[in-house]
């Protein structure tokens, strides 16, 4: 008994390296068909999902901006639209009585509290009368250049100025022209009131808005790019549509120009915040695929060590079975001996079906139900991986004609780098007769890469085995001609009429199809084919392609 132990441990110790180098083939094998798909798919469905978010994102912005730059036009719009009501509404002397543009001034704040002041001024630039907290009834602005450009135009909004008051402030002026001469009903906004409108979006999405003049100063408040009234860094403006957005020191930077008003709204956000829905994104990406690459490599190196382990268990059982079989031999002339022996192998048979049965089930049923989740999400993954491959393969398919500049003698080479595996297996010799100095066609480069293929499968198939495929190419006035030639069976002149007809064949397992669509896809591309053979001495396919096709 001490002897068939010895021998077990001793085979078995013999045996581990040749195990464990199946079991490390077996570890890298698996892992490659595990990770590869789960690292091809899901870096592909990532990189979607973070491109179609990133898109949506900026869309989202975007319309956001545009409303609020809306909404800052809407609000200057509204506000000169009072102005041009009052002065429609209202004569000069009625607005000059006592009393009437305190009433006035009154009625347009009641909805929204957005003039500071409001004044009547005439043709030479005087106070005719003023409602305010400043003492301005004195002030001449004559020399003003608001009021120059205010008498030019009916309506006039100005840039943010100091003037008399010696504080920062801008206006809307409206002018009326009467019998007795022009007369402008001039008000000052709320710059408190106009600054919070600017900033709303900057305090709702932690990001800075202002609005600046066409020289770049200024005309709101900024929280971090400058002050109201100084120089920012946008320099050499001028007047385009839609919105422009830029990215510079990891600061995304959109701007937009108002209607009414030479004035360019910016608004400027930090990029982390704008896609923190993306980084958080980057984060559970990465975790999910550490961990299922983690669980993975867990599963494959537990279950292989677990076989492993069998199968050096086994293999020493029947080592040791071996050994009981030969000593047998000897006892042969013992009938009764004979019967137990017998018996003895029925017993052992049945102990390695048990085992054998064992082994299965681990493998069919593992004990932990991750590994068997897991086992499942890599079945998954390689039958995603085999559906990705098929979706590839449609891709490529021939579809509708697109025309690019193609070059033939590219395309029969990368025919031939597919094929050269079939061509060694077949021992079909290949020589290449290509002309460099022409140029390339215009022409649908699958539709080419469809009827080359099939005119070397067909040279393939006539040749068989042990042959030789000649591939030429020529420049003529007008078009690329290609000549395929090949030593096979050839072509009887019966049947050369008919090659290029719908299923006609003379293949036991052909189809009938090959020819009449490579005679098809050059009828759509403008191009010819013809064929020379002789029974016996095998066949040339002439193809002629214009240069120019569409």
């Amino acid at each position: 008994m001490s002897g068939v132990l010895n021998t077990f441990r001793n085979f078995q110790q013999q045996d581990y390296p040749y195990f464990r180098r199946i079991r490390n083939n077996i570890v890298v094998a698996l892992l490659a068909v595990s990770l590869i798909p789960l690292i091809i798919i899901g870096g592909g469905m990532y990189y979607y999902a973070s491109s179609v978010l990133k898109q949506n994102t900026l869309s989202s912005l975007r319309t956001e901006v545009l409303n609020h730059k809306k909404a800052i036009d809407r609000f200057l719009t509204e506000r000169t639209m009072d102005l041009k009501l009052v002065s429609n509404n209202l004569s000069l002397s009625q607005l000059t009585e006592p009393g009437v543009i305190e009433s006035v001034f009154i009625s347009l704040n009641q909805e929204i509290s957005s003039f500071i002041d409001l004044g009547v001024i005439d043709n030479q630039g005087r106070h005719l009368t003023y409602v305010g907290p400043y003492q301005l009834i004195s002030k001449n602005y004559k020399n003003a250049l608001w009021f120059e450009q205010a008498m030019k135009h009916d309506v006039y909004v100005s840039d943010v100025f100091k003037g008399f008051r010696d504080e920062p402030h801008f206006i809307i002026a409206v002018k009326k022209v009467t019998g007795n001469g022009a007369w402008i009903l001039r008000a000052t906004l709320n710059a408190a009131y106009f600054n919070d409108l600017v900033s709303e979006l900057s305090g709702q999405k932690k990001q800075d808005s202002y609005l600046v003049n066409k020289s770049g100063i200024f005309q709101t408040g900024s929280r971090t790019a400058g002050k109201l009234m100084e120089q920012s860094d946008i320099k050499q403006l001028e007047h385009f549509k839609d919105i422009r957005m830029e990215e510079k020191d990891g600061i995304v930077r959109m701007t937009l120009w108002l209607e009414k008003v030479p004035w360019l709204y910016v608004v400027e956000i930090n990029r982390r915040d704008i896609f923190s829905k993306l980084y958080h994104i980057y984060m559970l990406g990465g975790l999910v695929f550490l961990l299922g690459a983690f669980m993975i490599v867990w599963t494959v190196i537990l279950t292989t060590n677990r076989l492993v382990s069998m199968l050096e268990y086994n293999k020493s059982s029947i080592h040791v079975l071996n050994q009981q079989l030969r000593r047998a031999s000897y006892l042969a002339s013992s009938m009764e001996l004979s019967y137990g022996f017998f018996r003895e192998i029925k017993d052992t048979l049945a102990n390695i079906d048990v085992a054998a049965a064992w082994i299965m089930e681990l493998a069919r049923e593992n004990r932990l139900d991750d590994i068997k989740k897991n086992i499942e999400q890599v079945k998954s993954e390689a039958l995603r991986g085999q559906k990705a491959i098929d979706k590839f393969f449609n891709f490529i398919k021939p579809g509708d004609p697109i025309i690019t500049e193609v070059n033939i003698n590219e395309i029969l080479n990368d025919l031939l780098e597919i094929l050269k595996e079939e061509f060694s297996f077949k021992n079909i010799n290949v020589k290449l007769d290509f002309q460099h100095d022409f140029p390339s066609v215009r022409s649908d480069a699958s539709k080419l890469r469809h009827l080359f293929q099939n005119l070397v499968l067909n040279a393939m198939s006539a040749i068989e085995q042990d042959g030789e495929i000649i591939f030429a190419t020529r420049s003529a006035e007008d078009g690329v001609t290609v000549i395929i030639t090949d030593n096979g069976k050839g072509i009887s002149e019966e049947n050369l009429k008919n090659i290029f007809d719908p299923l006609f064949t003379t293949k036991p397992q052909g189809t009938g199809l090959g020819l009449s669509i490579c005679l098809n896809i050059l009828k759509r591309l403008g191009g010819s084919i013809s064929v020379k053979s002789e029974l016996g001495k095998g066949a040339s396919f002439i193809v002629k392609l214009p240069f120019f096709f569409g």
